[in-house]
């Protein structure tokens, strides 16, 4: 199983996509936790067309934290679950 990792600065807004073929999805919410799984916030996702939805989080600026962004959609009464971690880097000056 492939653990998707992305690295992005604090402070900074991530936008995740999800691609569905097939059927649309009757409900789908984009939602970013921290750490403990406690809410971030969360994102009503955009349809951009051909089954691509995208949403818009701002990640906190707290620096070097570990971030859980995880889609939710209900197809045909199924329901699907996709996650990536996000390591919330500071910037380094050097």
């Amino acid at each position: 199983m492939k653990i998707e990792v992305h690295e992005r600065l604090a402070g900074t807004t991530i936008m995740p996509t999800w691609v569905n073929s097939g059927q649309s999805p009757s409900s789908i919410i984009s939602i970013l936790r921290d750490a403990s799984d406690a809410v971030v916030n969360t994102a009503t996702p955009v349809s951009s067309g051909n089954g691509f939805y995208f949403s818009v989080h701002a990640l906190p600026s707290s620096p070097n934290v570990w971030y859980v962004q995880e889609w939710l959609a209900i197809i045909s009464a199924n329901t699907y679950r996709d996650r990536q971690y996000i390591n919330a880097l500071g910037l380094e000056v050097g």
